[in-house]
């Protein structure tokens, strides 16, 4: 008897467990079908901001949302910029890297030391020659609300061009180690290729 009822206790737990897992589930289904796919509004500018990089420049994507449409616009400049500067930063690592590959350990105490300053020094200074290639305006019909896109860009030249100033100033023996590097050839290749992108109207 005691087997039976064990029996019957087993299976009555069973099934309500089967049938909770079925209600979740069920449920998540329902949660998941409540979404759907939409457009991004700002997908084409997604599409500048990459073109411009794989050219060899610095852009980003900002958005922003006010109802006044001069602050969503201000807002989507600061939002790009902010990320523009991240940008900036992974450039200037990237050349930093390429140059000690190039040259060796042996001086990776003073290229990081460079590299460092560079960064802190010409951050602020590369934003203020951003400019914006392009600008996207929604509008929420129903609070009346502008949402905005915006890509700013910095060209290569002004990228490579402001890192060699300030590396000539500040440490001018590395400079000249840097010109004669390969990491050098190919800057100066990016900024070539640019230009004549920009000739055929890019």
């Amino acid at each position: 008897m005691k087997m039976v009822l064990f029996l019957v206790f087993t299976f009555a737990f069973a099934f309500s467990m089967i049938t909770a897992c079925g209600g979740s589930k069920k449920a998540i289904d329902q949660a998941d079908s409540d979404f759907e796919e939409v457009a991004d509004p700002f997908a084409d500018l997604t599409d500048l901001a990459n073109q411009i990089i794989d050219a060899g420049g610095v852009a980003a994507v900002g958005e922003g949302i006010s109802k006044r449409r001069d602050i969503a616009k201000e807002k989507a400049r600061t939002s790009a910029q902010g990320k523009l500067a991240e940008i900036f930063n992974l450039k200037v690592q990237k050349m930093k890297k390429q140059f000690l590959e190039e040259i060796g350990s042996e001086k990776e105490s003073e290229v990081n030391e460079a590299f460092t300053s560079v960064t802190k020094t010409l951050t602020s200074k590369v934003l203020k020659g951003a400019v914006v290639k392009k600008t996207k305006i929604t509008k929420n019909k129903k609070n009346g609300q502008y949402m905005v896109g915006v890509v700013v860009a910095i060209t290569p030249k002004t990228v490579n061009m402001s890192v060699m100033d300030e590396l000539e100033s500040s440490k001018p023996q590395l400079y000249q180690r840097f010109r004669a590097s390969q990491a050098y050839q190919e800057l100066k290749k990016e900024m070539e290729d640019y230009e004549k992108q920009q000739n055929q109207g890019f």
